[in-house]
């Protein structure tokens, strides 16, 4: 059994990473995934019978569902491929989709709707196949999660984006992740027999329209009383200010707070001994400099 404990402990481990490093869960959840496929990968090469055991452990079965041991399934499931193009393409479109999200609406509301979008899809093809042993995996249901998501709270954004055989920069959201409800949806009513759990895409992206205002709250715009000057003297490298100016001119103010978020992660020094400072109204670098960032 000792087989399956790197899963979640790779899980935890990323989260725990995220919160000491201020790194972004979409990019770690990426690292994760791949991390997780090439243990897979080396335990099939090495010993077919623990390989067995993993999936068998850390997939998620309809038919098992009742039994206790077999809940956290639904989450190590989330974090398991098939093979190399299942995974590929999987956290391709968790980058994608994943990082703008998370830079919009910060790194809490990003991991909340991540996890519970990617449950409520596992759980529209438990409801459908409640008495099935086929082995559901993937990080697609969360992803489509995201993407419902991405859809409700800023359907204009631009995003880089693949569709069908052309990869863009500038695709809108309502038409990405549009094309993607509309070809799932499709797939379900057809009934089409591939080996892929269609009714999970269709849950995830309609969980996440119906979340996602929930946990995001849209407060109304106030007035920003940030000093910006003070902001660009905290900057080092030329190409800072250019966040500085992104930050200034945004009127929605929770893409406002998550570009500061990401300014105080990865960019803002202190004016005088350029040491990291973390966010606050008035910032007291171990220098002795005490710089308020608010008029």
């Amino acid at each position: 059994m000792l087989e399956i404990l790197p899963i979640p402990a790779i899980i935890i481990v990323s989260i725990i990473v995220v919160i000491w490093r201020k790194a972004y869960l979409s990019q770690m959840f990426v690292i994760a995934n791949i991390i997780i496929f090439i243990y897979q990968f080396a335990l099939d090469a090495s010993d077919y019978a623990l390989s067995q055991s993993l999936v068998d452990y850390q997939t998620f079965v309809p038919a098992r569902f009742g039994q206790l041991e077999y809940i956290p399934t639904m989450i190590t499931s989330m974090f398991m491929h098939a093979n190399a193009a299942h995974l590929l393409g999987n956290v391709l479109i968790l980058y994608l989709l994943g990082l703008p999200l998370e830079e919009r609406i910060g790194t809490r509301n990003w991991g909340v709707i991540y996890f519970v979008t990617g449950i409520v899809a596992t759980l529209s093809f438990y409801f459908l196949h409640m008495d099935s042993e086929s082995h559901l995996l993937g990080a697609s249901g969360a992803i489509f999660g995201i993407g419902g998501a991405f859809l409700i709270l800023y359907p204009r954004d631009r995003i880089p984006m693949i569709l069908g055989f052309f990869f863009t920069t500038r695709a809108p959201v309502w038409l990405a992740v549009g094309i993607m409800f509309v070809v799932e949806t499709f797939l379900v009513m057809i009934s089409i027999d591939d080996g892929v759990a269609h009714i999970a895409h269709v849950g995830g992206i309609v969980s996440g329209i119906v979340i996602a205002p929930l946990i995001v709250k849209k407060r109304e715009k106030k007035e920003v009383n940030l000093d910006y000057d003070v902001l660009r003297n905290m900057t080092i490298k030329d190409g800072d200010l250019a966040m500085v100016e992104k930050i200034e001119k945004e009127d929605e103010e929770e893409v406002r707070e998550a570009w500061l978020d990401y300014f105080f992660k990865n960019v803002a020094r202190c004016p005088k001994c350029k040491r990291h400072v973390e966010r606050a109204d008035v910032i007291e670098c171990e220098c002795g400099q005490v710089t308020k960032i608010t008029k």
